[in-house]
């Protein structure tokens, strides 16, 4: 066997650890609280009903999160283990996967395919270390994006070995171990739905004969893939879900449509590319302007721009394959993030799996402009020049050059997710008129006590979107700890009349009618919040409160009790001190 089969792969992991070993400490963020801190579903392993359909289409990453707090509750610790090694895996799946393809008998005795194990080294191991892919390792909950990537190469892996199998129970296997990645795959995230689209490109790229068209698996396996490719598609568009008007939320002023969503992601997709490219400036809020037409001159030209890379993956078809297949492989994969409209235009997660593709590309041309790239200058050759031997060193010492770069931007932009204070600070330094940045880092300064820091962010975002709810509550909630329970209770009233379900404002105002001594209005409103939101154990816990002040002490200890049974850290060291 190879030494190559050896050292590559642990090149990679090493190198992995190494950029990522400053993570393991980063703090929960964002998404993560509802998905994991505070979702009582995936407390219990054995209450399988509980996290298979907290989210019916992502139940595999809910039994990943299930399985963490099993066994180490919420030390991050275990999740950023856990999400590294998913990370690490998708490098060796994606470095299997170029080598099985150099296999394929259109590549087989392609110019590169002597080279085949340094080119997939290469694109692996930049594809560990590129700073885009600290969204989805280093922020815990887009394990989910990880994890579907991980299924899909599997699926790709085990696909191609069972297409140059030449047994036929080997090769059925292979290819039933395919389907179950891949249904693993669409349970984990809907991203993986253009796995059938990447199956049926690998199959005619490298592996379609004419004369076998009618032989397994050619007619079979294509009316497999496209059979399952209908469904996915049939299934997101029948649902109705995914293509409607989306109004101004999570601090962006504006209605989204679909024809802006699609205008704006021409655009996106530019900011991908160059951040594949040029990685600087990572946040996780870009805070996206929104383009309401075609007739915006920048948007053409960046239209005309993804035109021409379409066109030259269909012209380099039959020139270079490979190169074909990287460009078109970003298309099919960042797809399903582009054509269905959601609230938010840009997240650097949506390019994981992605980016894979623009990478391999990448390290095809270095190689086509260096010629082979060894990773140790070897000796000179007879009929080698100096001069040429000089020149292949080079090139193996600028992409390791390049890998260590990007390792070390891996490490600083770490350092970013260390915290919910360090995160929204990045956000807000980059993206100044981001509305959301500022609530969030708002909401961190009120929990460190910077009172006047955190309200003037508050206001900040009021004045940039008038209507956004959260930034009046959590200006409420400040007002609360200084003590202005009247001014709190009159911006509650406003937030509450523009949203009348917003539990949130209901538990602001409870609190602070419960600080103004009016126990039955405090009461009613923690009541309120409870229908709202039923699994959220820190409304039992101040709706107790405010029974156990009015002197209700049998509904306050019940509520309590409720509490401490929803792990409310709170209601238990209360029910502690108090009930001894």
């Amino acid at each position: 066997m190879k030494k190559e089969n050896f050292v590559y792969p642990a090149l990679i992991i090493i190198a992995g650890i190494a950029a990522y070993s400053n993570s393991f400490c980063c703090s929960f963020h964002f998404d993560d609280f509802p998905n994991i801190v505070c979702n009582p579903a995936i407390w219990e392993l054995p209450d399988w009903k509980a996290w298979m359909f907290f989210n019916p289409y992502r139940p595999v990453a809910f039994f990943t999160f299930a399985l963490n707090y099993h066994f180490g509750l919420l030390d991050v610790f275990g999740y950023h283990l856990v999400n590294l090694t998913i990370h690490l895996l998708n490098a060796l799946l994606l470095w299997k996967l170029i080598r099985l393809i150099f296999s394929s008998p259109y590549l087989a005795k392609h110019p590169l395919a002597a080279s085949a194990g340094s080119i997939a080294f290469y694109t692996a191991l930049l594809f560990t270390l590129h700073p885009l892919m600290t969204e989805s390792v280093t922020y815990i909950v887009q394990r989910l994006v990880s994890l579907a990537s991980m299924f899909c190469l599997l699926s790709l892996v085990l696909f191609t070995k069972g297409l140059l199998s030449l047994r036929p129970s080997l090769r059925i296997g292979f290819l039933l171990g395919a389907g179950f990645s891949a249904l693993l795959g669409f349970f984990t995230k809907e991203t993986a739905w253009s796995l059938p689209l990447l199956m049926l490109m690998l199959y005619f790229f490298f592996f379609f004969r004419p004369d076998e068209s009618k032989r397994f698996p050619g007619r079979v396996l294509l009316i497999v893939m496209f059979a399952v490719l209908i469904l996915v598609a049939g299934a997101a568009i029948g649902s109705g879900k995914y293509f409607h008007l989306i109004p101004p939320r999570e601090g962006h002023p504006y209605f989204i449509t679909p024809a802006s969503y699609y205008y704006t992601q021409v655009n996106v997709i530019f900011t991908y590319l160059r951040l594949i490219f040029l990685p600087v400036n990572q946040t996780l809020d870009y805070n996206y302007p929104v383009t309401l037409s075609l007739a915006n001159p920048h948007v053409l030209v960046k239209l005309a721009g993804l035109i021409i890379l379409i066109s030259a993956a269909a012209w380099l078809y039959n020139k270079e394959r490979m190169v074909s297949f990287g460009l078109l492989w970003f298309f099919i994969t960042i797809a399903p993030q582009c054509l269905v409209p959601r609230s938010n235009f840009i997240f650097e997660h949506r390019v994981y799996l992605s980016a894979a593709g623009i990478i391999l590309v990448w390290v095809i041309l270095f190689y086509y402009l260096f010629g082979r790239v060894s990773l140790v200058r070897k000796s000179l050759r007879p009929g080698i020049s100096a001069h040429r031997q000089a020149v292949l060193s080079l090139a193996g010492l600028l992409l390791l050059l390049q890998c260590g770069v990007l390792g070390w931007m891996t490490r600083e932009r770490n350092k970013v997710w260390t915290d919910e204070y360090t995160l929204w600070s990045d956000c807000l330094r980059k993206a100044p008129g981001s509305a959301r940045a500022m609530v969030n880092l708002g909401g961190e300064q009120l929990s460190r006590r910077e009172y006047t820091a955190a309200i003037g962010n508050f206001t900040r975002a009021i004045v940039i979107f008038p209507l956004y709810m959260q930034a009046w509550s959590s200006r409420a909630a400040a007002r609360i700890d200084l003590g202005d329970n009247e001014k709190a209770v009159e911006e509650l009233n406003f937030a509450l009349l523009q949203v009348p379900g917003f539990a949130d404002a209901y538990i602001n105002r409870g609190i602070a009618f419960r600080n103004l001594k009016q126990f039955d209005a405090s009461v009613s409103d923690f009541t309120n919040a409870i229908s709202l939101k039923p699994d959220r154990s820190d409304t039992y816990f101040q709706r107790a409160l405010s029974f156990w002040m009015s002197g209700r002490n049998d509904a306050a200890l019940k509520d309590l009790m409720l509490a401490a049974s929803l792990k409310n850290q709170d209601a238990i060291s209360f029910l502690q001190k108090n009930l001894r």
